[in-house]
């Protein structure tokens, strides 16, 4: 799967006169399915590339992850760049899926409008001076 740049695709597709509710629409689903497959990787395959020895400090690390990581996920999508590591450090302590997964379709969903609102609004801006 390819990562596809979020913002400037929101504003092309504005700038063409997509609705911004069809690019909600598309855009939320997406971004979570891209953090469920991070999710996976982190639960079923990174294990096997990367290999963990300290058990002491993955224990800790999944009780820091246990107490703190809802609200993590909940900016996550805000952090560039090590935001789209956290769904992998989700699944890698085995958090909580069904929770995971509420918390995720927030935060992007959050996200997503914030985005679309505000490209919207510059967008209009820039037709309205060219």
């Amino acid at each position: 799967m390819l990562p596809i740049p979020t913002e400037p695709t929101i504003a092309i597709l504005l700038s063409d006169k997509v609705s911004p509710l069809i690019i909600l629409l598309v855009l939320v689903p997406a971004s979570v399915l891209g953090a469920f497959i991070g999710y996976l990787l982190g639960k079923y395959g990174i294990r096997r590339i990367i290999p963990f020895h300290n058990p002491d400090r993955e224990r800790r690390v999944k009780d820091w992850f246990n107490k703190y990581g809802a609200a993590l996920l909940l900016i996550s999508p805000w952090i560039p760049f090590a935001g789209d590591l956290v769904p992998i450090v989700a699944g890698v302590e085995s958090f909580k899926l069904s929770t995971f997964l509420v918390i995720m379709f927030i935060a992007k969903a959050i996200k997503g409008a914030a985005i679309v609102f505000f490209l919207s609004f510059f967008v209009q801006l820039l037709n309205f001076h060219l």
